[in-house]
């Protein structure tokens, strides 16, 4: 069999016609009475195998870094398979997200962003990472990340940087800015583009399958198995597995297990239930030592209001969920500060999750006249309008509805009001809240944080005679971040750290190409993981060539 070419067969009927899209069986698998559940037992759940194929690679995972393998791939002459466990892959985060970091592009030209170079983000993710991440994986991703922002490009779609939305020079200079690309397209109109181009190169696609298990012969990946539509058995033989199924977000197993317990929030793709983890890990591959967050950049979160805060429109559902995002006073569950607060407004993205993954829930008290001044005219002009870069761009920059969903938020469990601190503190059980309040009141009448050294800019009194309102929040999350170990060819290692030949891992499965806390890059998950789909096809033609 040649690299670039499929070779299919049924091993029960002649079930498929054309191509992997088209599969039909005349007399379909009916699942047993043992049911669904038991889908990945072989010989259980299943009255019979269905189909197995043959090919030289597999893709598992149709978001930023599987369908940028399968484009490179599909562009190479190899066409690819990539198995999508969704009903498209505009089911993955890919479709929603803000867009790519990246450098060195014809967007940043166009704009005369000079900034943005591979070096500059090279030497940036390395000082972040402080050890913890692959350099020289850093840098081979880096290498291909410009291709992989010009193949998108190639497949029609457009984007806009910081310098184009805010008519701001400023944010061109900025290494925090200058690297984000943001999709004008959104949804399918981003993902259906891509999916056509790769069609038409020769790719194929099965959707509503989810792959589980990679199948080793004398420790060489030898094929994937997976299961279609819930009762169609695929075995498929290949010499190469990449895995880029997103993370672990949707597994409320792995979420409690990896994070220790920690009360968290899930905001992304449902799909994202940590498969391709669970599948190299079962094929002896092991992961990093630490997990992290893409962390909810626009406001806090909890349990009891639940994941879904917003509507169609994006609209919060409860406006009193965005206290924790302002630098006011914040502490944990004695009552105590914990952390420099302004860390949280300066940059959500990255702390919102570290204040919840240290300190499960946190806790943020506002006096009545700061909650009045965040609903009539909003935080950033309440602090007189500060060089506070997010406070401008603030998602919701005031709180108009915030007082008419109050009652929600105290029904649920995660707020209060009282009209004193020590009743406040009662309700959620923190203990020394006043003793901080009193000391942390001095600081702001001297507006000197002898603690945390907060800016005065955030440094705001709790005051009497108003009232006062304590919110409980948890960390919430687009995404995981954390997984297999790898080389800096992206092959997974095992627990010698030796590679297990034929095995890939892209996107958010990288454990070696993360860290904890999340990069301050805004865009940079998105970015390292179509770069690790280029980055991941070369290294498969490489592989499947030698």
């Amino acid at each position: 069999m040649e690299n670039n070419e499929f070779n299919f067969y049924n091993s029960e009927n002649d079930g498929y016609r054309g191509s992997f899209g088209e599969y039909v069986d005349p007399t379909p698998a009916v699942p047993n009475p043992e049911g669904p559940e038991n889908r990945k037992k072989p010989g259980r759940g299943f009255s019979k195998k269905v189909a197995a194929l043959v090919l030289a690679c597999a893709i598992v995972g149709g978001g930023a870094g599987g369908l940028l393998a399968a484009y490179k791939l599909a562009k190479e002459g190899k066409t690819p398979l990539l198995l999508e466990k969704g009903p498209s892959c505009a089911s993955s985060n890919l479709a929603n997200l803000s867009g790519p970091a990246a450098c060195n592009t014809s967007n940043q030209k166009a704009s005369g962003i000079t900034i943005a170079t591979e070096r500059a983000l090279y030497d940036h993710y390395v000082e972040w990472a402080r050890g913890s991440a692959n350099t020289k994986l850093l840098k081979n991703l880096l290498s291909n990340s410009t291709e992989a922002f010009e193949s998108l490009v190639d497949c029609g779609l457009h984007f806009y940087n910081y310098v184009e939305y805010t008519g701001d020079p400023q944010y061109g200079e900025s290494l925090k800015w200058a690297p984000l690309h943001n999709f004008v397209e959104v949804g399918e109109e981003r993902i259906q583009p891509i999916v056509s181009a790769i069609e038409a190169m020769g790719g194929s696609f099965i959707y509503n399958c989810e792959a589980t298990e990679v199948v080793l012969e004398d420790g060489v990946v030898a094929g994937v198995k997976a299961i279609r539509d819930n009762n169609t058995v695929l075995s498929i033989a290949t010499k190469a597995v990449f895995l880029a199924t997103g993370g672990f977000g949707a597994s409320e197993e792995m979420i409690h297990d990896r994070f220790l317990g920690v009360p968290l929030v899930n905001m992304g793709t449902p799909t994202n239930s940590g498969d391709g983890i669970r599948m190299a890990e079962a094929a002896g591959a092991v992961c990093e030592n630490y997990y992290g967050l893409i962390s909810n950049e626009i406001c806090g979160a909890n349990q009891k209001h639940g994941s879904a805060m917003y509507d169609a429109d994006w609209n919060l559902n409860n406006e009193n969920l965005c206290f924790a995002i302002y630098g006011g006073l914040m502490v944990d569950e004695t009552g105590e500060r914990f952390m420099n607060e302004q860390n949280m407004a300066f940059d959500p993205l990255v702390y919102s999750g570290q204040a919840g993954l240290n300190n499960g829930n946190y806790y943020v008290l506002v006096d009545g006249e700061y909650y009045d001044a965040c609903v009539a005219e909003g935080v950033y002009k309440h602090l007189g309008e500060p060089d506070w870069n997010f406070g401008r761009e603030m998602f919701y920059p005031v709180l108009s509805h915030a007082p008419e969903q109050f009652e929600a938020a105290v029904s649920e469990g995660w707020a209060v009001k009282g009209d004193t601190i020590a009743e406040c503190a009662e309700a959620f059980g923190l203990t020394n809240l006043e003793e901080t309040v009193k000391r942390y009141n001095e600081f702001c009448q001297s507006k000197e944080d002898a603690d945390f050294g907060k800016d005065p800019m955030f440094l705001t009194e709790i005051k009497d005679g108003k009232g006062y309102y304590l919110f409980e929040y948890q960390s919430a999350y687009w995404a995981t971040i954390g997984g297999i170990r790898t080389n800096d060819r992206l092959t997974a290692l095992d627990a010698d750290n030796k590679p297990i030949d034929g095995l890939f891992i892209g996107g958010l499965n990288m454990g070696s190409a993360f860290c904890r806390p999340y990069y301050d890059i805004p865009g940079t998950a998105c970015g390292l993981s179509i770069a690790s789909g280029v980055t991941g096809a070369k290294e498969i033609i490489q592989y499947l060539e030698a």
